[in-house]
């Protein structure tokens, strides 16, 4: 039977005996849940131990006090859905007094990860989500935390910030889980008209286009600057990055093979949104991206 826990206090109390016995899997989720959520919960469902999911809406990752309200909250729905789920232990925090000991953790230097991609334009966001999960570490010190590849930037850092504190947590890094239009699932999704939600497709389009082409060894470096063209063409209002990076540091492609990502971000109305995709070992030979055999 699932149980529903709103205080830091019971839950630190529940999880004392319970982590003597049982493993513990815990998927930290802002709600509005969605099939992408849906491969973490069953994943974590089907391992021995304990589940636990959490349902917050952080305000400190959000750049904007109108993103924050906009976000899409769907509570009732949410916890209907975990209960069928079977998922042990929901965590539903009060937003006040969770955030009471948000400015005392340990200082985690991110700074190399926070310069690129989101972190150079949404200003505060990642410092808001180490803020966020220094805390849930703290309180649940879970044995797995599950998360999807989607939000590549964000795992890093979160395994930086496991890494630096010195918690025993276990990051498990699962796929992206895709429409059959080959739009990620994302929470934001549901803030698009019906136009944009036509024109989002074109995003992945365009990230397995590259991928074809680096295959073909047919890519040059410079060639990204027309795929950003042509999603601006498609509709979309801004490309706030279209690039290639490696996936351990996000650092950017150079001459030597390394396990790289196409990474992009674009808005549409007021919509931000984000994908990527792996690519594989490439590294940069004269103006061409080469693909390893690997």
């Amino acid at each position: 039977m699932t149980e529903i826990i709103t205080s830091s206090i019971d839950l630190k109390k529940t999880l004392l005996d319970l982590k003597k016995n049982h493993k513990l899997h815990f998927i930290p989720t802002m709600g509005n849940l969605h099939p992408g959520h849906l491969e973490l919960i069953e994943k974590a469902t089907k391992k021995s131990g304990k589940s636990l999911v959490s349902i917050f809406v952080n305000p400190l990752q959000f750049n904007q006090t109108s993103d924050f309200k906009s976000y899409p909250r769907t509570l009732e729905r949410d916890v209907k859905f975990l209960k069928k789920k079977k998922v042990d232990y929901i965590f539903i925090p009060k937003e006040n007094n969770f955030l009471n000991d948000i400015n005392n953790h340990p200082k985690v230097v991110i700074k190399d990860l926070n310069r690129v991609l989101c972190g150079k334009d949404r200003f505060g966001h990642f410092e808001g989500v180490v803020s966020i999960i220094y805390i849930f570490l703290k309180i649940i010190n879970p044995d797995f935390i599950y998360l999807g590849k989607k939000d590549f930037q964000q795992i890093l850092i979160i395994k930086k910030v496991i890494k630096d504190l010195n918690f025993k947590t276990k990051v498990k890094m699962l796929r992206t889980i895709r429409e059959n239009d080959g739009v990620a699932y994302s929470s934001r999704n549901s803030n698009l008209s019906r136009l944009e939600r036509k024109i989002l497709p074109k995003l992945f389009q365009c990230l397995n286009a590259i991928k074809n082409e680096i295959s073909d060894n047919k890519f040059k470096i410079n060639d990204i600057n027309s795929f950003k063209r042509d999603l601006i063409k498609f509709g979309f209002k801004k490309v706030n990055y279209l690039e290639i990076r490696k996936e351990a540091n996000l650092n950017l492609i150079n001459s030597k093979f390394s396990k790289c990502r196409i990474f992009a971000s674009v808005t549409l109305s007021k919509t931000r949104l984000i994908d990527n995709l792996g690519l594989g070992f490439l590294k940069v030979k004269g103006n061409f991206v080469i693909r390893g055999k690997n």
